[in-house]
Parts: structure tokens; sequence; C-alpha cells
């Protein structure tokens, strides 16, 4: 999960170098072509099955996955990065009560202390001042889109949780990208394509690549460790996210900004926190490998 966040920040900061040139549509169809042929290959190599036992839930997986991956896309080309990244991780919050809903994994009772704090760094995280320059809605649009991304973010992870049940990983990660391209071919073709440069075309490779270890990483955490706990570690994304938008974008770290992260990675630590319970602690015990999917699953 750590090696997860880094990657997923990584392929944010390439994004935000695109913005202007290349549609973001654009950047996440060609992302999820790269990657569609690289797990293609990957499953074939190992022998495994490309046909899911249950293909409704990995196309409302991937679904999900690919409006909050627009959604971030969105937010992080609109407010400076660590801003962005420190709103996506609002997500494991939203992900303790969908997993408690869906899943039955309770949150454990600091969950609504964890809650609480969460909504105040996002409300620190709002710019001051913006309703008296009339530019309210501009301003806090970014803001709102990020938490949507968050809780499509944690939707998703709640259906790879359940579908690591059944599902071979690498078959829930092939899904993501063969959703996504219909849907962001239609977006390419409303926002209006671009003709990408050789530089620009170096940058959607790296962008593929930084999505696609991050995907991995995240599934095969997300099989291992109930769907609340295992978001523990993207915290980390935020540190990646700040560095990344001081070195590459000279973004500076407001009192604000650095008030709101703080008080949003003390709640994500603390819903995560705790000992889990008995049915828990079996459901983090790595699930056996058992038999591929057949391909006539």
């Amino acid at each position: 999960m750590a090696l997860s966040a880094f990657f997923f920040a990584v392929m944010a900061a390439g994004a935000k170098l695109l913005d202007g040139r290349v549609p973001p549509q654009e950047v996440i169809l060609v992302r999820g072509v790269l990657n569609a042929l690289f797990m293609l290959w990957l499953l074939r190599r190992r022998g495994l099955s490309w046909r899911p036992r249950r293909p409704g839930l990995l196309v409302l997986r991937g679904a999900l996955g690919h409006f909050a991956l627009s959604c971030y896309f969105w937010s992080v080309s609109r407010q400076p990065l660590a801003t962005a990244v420190l709103l996506q991780q609002v997500h494991p919050v939203f992900t303790a009560v969908l997993a408690a809903w869906f899943l039955s994994e309770k949150p454990g009772k600091r969950f609504v202390p964890a809650f609480l704090l969460a909504a105040s760094g996002v409300a620190l995280l709002v710019p001051r001042g913006a309703a008296e320059a009339g530019a309210a809605s501009s301003s806090v649009a970014p803001l709102v889109v990020g938490l949507l991304g968050a809780l499509l973010s944690a939707a998703a992870y709640v259906t790879v949780r359940d579908a690591s049940r059944t599902e071979h990983e690498e078959t829930i990660v092939l899904w993501f990208p063969l959703t996504s391209i219909p849907l962001a071919t239609v977006g390419t073709l409303v926002e209006g394509p671009a003709i990408p440069t050789p530089a620009e075309w170096g940058w959607l490779v790296f962008i593929a690549a930084a999505g696609q270890l991050g995907q991995l990483f995240l599934t095969r955490g997300l099989a291992r460790v109930p769907a609340g706990r295992a978001t523990l570690a993207n915290p980390l994304t935020v540190v990646f996210g700040a560095l990344l938008g001081w070195i590459a974008f000279a973004e500076p770290l407001s009192l604000a900004t650095l008030a709101g992260g703080a008080a949003i990675v003390a709640a994500v630590l603390l819903a995560g926190s705790g000992k889990p319970s008995g049915a828990d602690a079996a459901r983090e015990a790595p699930p056996s490998p058992g038999p591929p999917p057949s391909p006539g699953a």
C-alpha cells in the first residue's frame, strides 16, 4: 500500500505536467490502453484467464475507478498538487463507512472522531476570502470535485475487496482499463483529442507505468487486509505529493494546508487504528490462492 501511494502521487504529478496540452480524458485513454495491453500479456504469461466469475462487479469497479480518476485529474489541474492529494486521502474515511455498509467490516468506535477530524481538515483547505472576492464557486469547485473523487475511490476500493474473494488479483486489475477505455474514448471525443508530441508521449507512457504499478500494489494490498485498514498507508501520498509539488511546480505550503493535512492524516490513522475483531482478524489473513478463474467462468 505504501508503494501504491508513491506511484499514484507520481502519476498525479505527471498528469499535472501535461495539463493544458493533452486533455485529461485522453491521458486516461492512453493510460488505459497501455495498461490493458500489459495486463493481457501478464495474464497470458502466467496462464490466467481474463474472464471473471462476476463480470458485473468488475465493470462497476472499473466505472467507479474511471470517474474517480477523472475527478482526481481535474482536481489536480486546478489547485496545488499537495491540496489535491490531501483531498484524495479522505477516501479511507469513506471506505470505512462503505465497507461497514456493504462488507460488514465494522469501522470501530474511533470512526466518529476520525470523521470529525477529516471534516475539520477539509474545512481548513477551503480558500480564505473566496466569497468576498466573488470567486467562491471557482475556488470551492476543485475541493468539491476532489472530495467526490475520494468518495468514488472508496467505493472502488470496497468493490476490489469484495471481488478479491472470487477473482484473481491480475484479473481485477485488467478490468479497470477495459472498462475505462470506452468511457475515456467518449470523454476524449467530447473534450477534443490532441496529437501528443514525442516528449508528451514519453510522459503518457510514464503516467501509465506509474498508474499500473500503483494499481497492482493497491489490489495486492486490498486482497490481503480489510478495506478500511489497507488504506492506512495512503497518508504517505500526502508527503510524496507535497514534495513533488514543491520540487516540480514550486508550490509553497501554507499554514492552513499544513494544518488541514495534519488533521486529515490524523483522521485516517485514527479511523484504522485499534485491534481488529476476531472476524476482521480472520479476514486479514492472506486468502488462499485457489485455482484461477476458468475460461468459462
